[in-house]
């Protein structure tokens, strides 16, 4: 009785009940909307969104789409928001994905701020970790529809699999669910389990054996899609890496741009831009490892996570445009890209760190930075809304024509559309 008292209090303490939970989410989401209105008052089809993930529920029914791969890789979570999509008329499909994304990406911080995630640190300690999660820079992709709510969806998934055991089946159920769903979409599972085993390695109990079962069963299925079902779906592009490249990458597109917002220093020329890029490419590498010596395991393990993470994403990226330019080369002048937000996420993060440490100029350094930082929240903090693609007319179109004729539908960003096959009425 007193053990179970104790653990209560410890739960009040470190995490928050459940209707200030409630409250935190509605208020991540609206903090959200704020940086791209657009999303929710004026919702429109983005790349995948329409072009794969509706049109092939529309096309192909639902469940015949779920086990259609893309980009070689089973996407559920995009599916099943697809799939609800088709319950509401044409006109509003776009703005349920919106509000789907938008959920996801404000789950992190329910997570953060749970009783699970004590071991981050204390509440108010989490509450600026997830303050840095809302309002982080360069990171415009992460807010641009479903297609990309698999990123904060692995975050989520991270916080979940580096937490102990959940208590009460409520917990257990939201964790399997939340757990199996990223590992059914795209790659991320092949990096889970790795660190799910780690986790059984260090605390020996049955209940970290279930992610390791979670992540190895997902491994399978998607290395079976990777392998068999779609082998050549990832275009064998010519990177154009080297060692001066990634350097530019890493210090403007990751530490300048956590810190200034978006940027596109590296694709800028010149010898000292090189240089300095460089040198902030190494001093941010020292400074966080040098953070990161008072974090707990947990944020250890997200910082190699985010950087193999970076890595593959450079390695075997998912680029159709610019066929006639390396790859690397391309992404060094794209601020914002889905492949920056968990690097610089982990450099967000592990700056209050700083704080802890037993240097006081890397105290001063990291407040310092956290300070700078504020500059690129600010320039930063409404991404650029999406041109009007008459969503209405198209639709106009659709709701004319013959059944079985195939109507295209115009979607950002430009040149991107959806072909839609006319259902006949009885449908």
């Amino acid at each position: 009785m007193m053990t179970s008292q104790t653990n209560t209090a410890e739960e009040q303490q470190n995490g928050l009940p459940f209707w200030k939970g409630a409250l935190v989410f509605l208020i991540s989401c609206i903090v959200i909307v704020s940086r791209r209105p657009d999303a929710v008052f004026h919702a429109q089809f983005y790349a995948e969104d329409g072009h794969v993930w509706f049109a092939d529920a529309y096309n192909f029914g639902w469940w015949p789409a779920i086990f259609r791969t893309w980009g070689g890789y089973f996407q559920t979570l995009p599916r099943l928001a697809a799939a609800l999509a088709l319950l509401v008329p044409l006109l509003r499909a776009p703005l349920l994905l919106n509000l789907i994304a938008i959920g996801f990406l404000a789950l992190p911080v329910s997570v953060m701020l749970s009783a699970r995630s004590a071991a981050w640190g204390s509440l108010r300690f989490r509450a600026l970790l997830a303050a840095f999660y809302l309002v982080l820079p360069n990171c415009n992709e992460i807010s641009y529809g479903i297609t990309n709510a698999q990123w904060p969806l692995a975050v989520c998934a991270f916080l979940l699999l580096v937490a102990p055991m959940p208590r009460g089946t409520p917990g257990r159920l939201f964790c399997f669910i939340v757990l199996i769903l990223c590992g059914l979409t795209g790659p991320f599972c092949i990096f889970f389990l790795p660190i799910a085993c780690f986790q059984v390695w260090q605390h020996r109990d049955r209940w970290h054996l279930v992610p390791v079962g979670i992540f190895a069963a997902c491994c399978m299925v998607q290395s079976w899609a990777m392998l068999f079902l779609a082998p050549a779906a990832r275009a064998h592009r010519e990177l154009g890496a080297t060692p001066v490249l990634f350097g530019r990458i890493l210090g403007s597109q990751i530490y300048l741009g956590a810190l200034l917002g978006n940027n596109g220093l590296s694709a800028a020329p010149g010898f000292w831009v090189t240089a300095s890029l460089l040198f902030v490419a190494v001093g941010g590498t020292v400074l966080i490892a040098e953070c990161s010596r008072k974090s707990p395991i947990a944020m250890k393990l997200f910082l190699a996570f985010s950087s193999v993470i970076f890595a593959a994403g450079l390695m075997n990226p998912f680029e159709w445009d610019h066929p006639t330019i390396p790859v690397w080369q391309v992404y060094a002048g794209v601020p914002g890209l889905r492949y920056w937000f968990l690097p610089t996420l982990a450099f967000a993060w592990a700056l209050p760190y700083g704080w802890f440490s037993r240097f006081p100029s890397v105290k001063f350094i990291s407040t310092a930075l956290l300070c700078l930082m504020c500059l690129g929240v600010l320039r930063d903090w409404e991404h650029r809304p999406f041109t009007e693609t008459h969503l209405a007319e198209s639709i106009q179109r659709l709701d004319a024509a013959p059944a079985g004729s195939a109507v295209t539908i115009q979607e950002y960003p430009q040149g991107w559309t959806l072909t839609l096959v006319k259902h006949p009425p009885s449908h």
